[in-house]
Order: structure tokens, then sequence, then C-alpha cells
């Protein structure tokens, strides 16, 4: 198993328990997920994976190479790490944020980063794939809640948020859906039980022109979560074999300060906040 690819395709289904799945967050066709694990199975001697109906279940022999593999790739990436880190050498920058981030602290986040390097910066709302991109690098950070995430993302929590409910509280409530954090849960009922959500968009300034005739949850920042009828941790995210990468301890370091000091926008303003 010579094929430093072979080894990351081997960790993918490790982790996915799928070719399909696999291919996904490599980027790669299933036909060349399931090829490379033919070819594994092959060197090895070995089947590696068992079909069953839940997907693709570890032999004893994958469970116990995972472990040796992962901490082999680790080291030959810090090998080819160069000694000395430069922003101004730095081909591109890719952030996905969740989108009340994204409004409020997008442009200082930019400003920031320009004040070191003229790579070109990527900064987008996150969305259903953002998570598969930062496992195949393809995405250098992003900021989402913290939850329950496979060991490959790398969380470091930054702070806790919560909710107001705001705007004409006589209309419609509004639901503001916001990927992979609140399509099938109803946080808004934790601040009135009887609400029932009649529009819905993933707009934010189509959300904000609806709010003289609707209401909707006004997200914002909190010091005493324990005491917040709607708590959701942030979270900044990466892969996790790349934490300790120069490229991302440096963004991490100018990203973090800037999340901690999130304001609320007021919804007069063009670039107001809200979630749910």
């Amino acid at each position: 198993m010579n094929d430093l690819n072979a080894l990351r395709v081997f960790l993918a289904i490790m982790e996915a328990g799928s070719t399909s799945k696999a291919g996904l967050a490599l980027g790669r066709s299933q036909s060349y997920v399931s090829k490379v694990l033919a070819q594994l199975r092959d060197e090895l001697d070995d089947p590696l994976f068992i079909r069953n109906a839940q997907g693709l279940t570890p032999t004893s022999y994958a469970i116990a190479l995972e472990p040796k593999i992962k901490h082999a790739l680790n080291q030959i990436s810090e090998a080819l790490a160069p000694d000395h880190f430069s922003p101004s050498a730095l081909d591109k920058i890719t952030l996905h944020l969740i989108e009340p981030y994204l409004i409020s602290c997008g442009k200082e986040i930019i400003q920031a980063i320009r004040k070191q390097t003229e790579a070109p910066i990527e900064i987008r709302q996150w969305t259903k794939i953002s998570e598969s991109l930062l496992l195949t690098e393809e995405v250098d950070l992003a900021v989402h809640a913290l939850t329950d995430k496979p060991q490959s993302i790398y969380q470091k929590y930054i702070h806790t948020g919560t909710g107001e409910l705001f705007g004409n509280k006589k209309g419609e409530y509004v639901k503001y859906l916001i990927a992979d954090l609140n399509e099938h849960i109803d946080l808004y009922k934790l601040l009135k039980s009887d609400a029932e959500a009649t529009i819905f968009v993933d707009n934010h300034a189509l959300m904000t022109q609806l709010l003289d005739d609707c209401y909707t949850v006004r997200y914002q920042t909190t010091e005493v979560p324990e005491k917040a009828p709607v708590q959701l941790d942030l979270a900044i995210l990466t892969k996790a074999s790349r934490k300790n990468e120069h490229k991302i301890q440096w963004l991490i370091s100018i990203i973090d300060p800037i999340l901690r000091q999130y304001k609320p926008l007021s919804y007069s303003q063009t670039s107001a906040v809200s979630v749910k």
C-alpha cells in the first residue's frame, strides 16, 4: 500500500461507511473508490470491509490499520510542510460562514486577512456540501454551530448565542432557514410555544423586508447561556488533520477574535442579522 491516495481512500471509507459517501467526501467517483478498494484488498490479502444492510463494516484488520495510517499521513504532511510560513506566499484562502456571521463579520475578516496577504479570498455562505469540502481541503475554515460531527472535523468553540422574537408579533412567523442548522427543528417554539411558522425563506434580505408585517427570531450572543431559552454554540471548523497547519492556525488567529466581538445589527439596517 504505497500509494498515498489509496491510503486516503481507505480512511475516507472508514469514516463514511460506504464507497459512495467516501467518493463524495474525496470529490471522486464511486467507481474510482471501488477500484482503489479492490486493489487494496488484493494487495493486503484482506477484505477490509464487509457489506451489510447498514453499508460497509470494517474488518478487525482494517480497524487495526486505521490509527497507524492516520499517524503516518500526519507525519508525512508535517514533513512536507515548509519550515517558515508566510501569508504573502499563499495561493488562495477559502472560508464558509453561517450567514449571521457572514453578514456581520465577513467584511472585517476580509480586511484583516488582506492586511497580511494579497492572495485571492473566497468567502461564502455555509451550504450542505461545506463539510465535505472541508474534508477535501477545498475549504480551509468554516464557521457554523458546534454540533455532533465526525472526528475528521475539528471544532473550536467560540461562544454561545441565543435569540429574541423581533418584528410585528401580530403577524405571521417567518422561519429563516440556515443549512444544517434549523431545517428540521423549531427552536423558536422555545421562545413562543404556540408560534407556527407559515413563511419559510433562506434569503436574509427578503426576510428583513417582511418584518413590518411579520416577525422572526433575532440572533444574539449571551454571557449567561445557562439562563437562555435558546442556546446555539458557535465554532470554527476545519479538517482535523489540518488543525496544526501554519495556514490554519494563522487564519484562526485572525478570525477567532473577530467572531468573539460579534454584535447583532439593527433590523433597520440592510445588513441586519437573524437566524431560525
